[in-house]
């Protein structure tokens, strides 16, 4: 079981739960919402060090980076070449689609979103710690795994 996966999977479930149950306004961030993104956030650190400790290979624990580089790559292509070929427009803004999308399949970083929002940092940051935050606890679990192994039974 690829535990990056189901863990991402889980903070979306988790996150919507949150989200839609708070109350206030969508743009104002509070000091729980920076709590529960990092909660999150730390989750998927630990999801690279099971899949590291499991003896998974480091691949998987890329797969929801590269979900996250289709969609980016998706947005920009329709929001350069939309009206050209894409199917799903939705008006003005052709890449609407995959640009929300994006933005809720990293939900969980919502207040760093709403912080970044107007740049395009909002869509980039999120696509790049989907690679960071997986890879560092997968390399923790593999630097801790091989440190505990008895060098006789190699």
């Amino acid at each position: 079981m690829n535990y990056v996966t189901v863990i991402y999977l889980v903070n979306l479930i988790l996150y919507a739960m949150y989200f839609f149950g708070r109350t206030g306004s969508e743009v104002e961030v509070s000091g729980m919402d920076y709590a529960v993104s990092g909660t999150l956030s730390l989750f998927l650190i630990f999801a690279g060090y099971l899949n590291a400790k499991k003896r998974m290979i480091y691949r998987t624990v890329m797969w929801m980076f590269f979900v996250n580089v289709f969609l980016f790559v998706c947005s920009g292509l329709f929001d350069q070449f939309g009206n050209d070929f894409n199917i799903l427009s939705t008006g003005n803004s052709d890449s609407f689609l995959f640009t929300l999308a994006l933005i809720v399949y990293n939900g969980y970083l919502f207040p760093l979103t709403v912080i970044l929002e107007g740049s395009g940092l909002s869509l980039i940051i999120p696509v790049v710690l989907s690679f960071i935050l997986p890879s560092l606890g997968y390399l923790i679990g593999k630097r801790m795994y091989t440190n505990n192994q008895n060098p006789t039974e190699l």
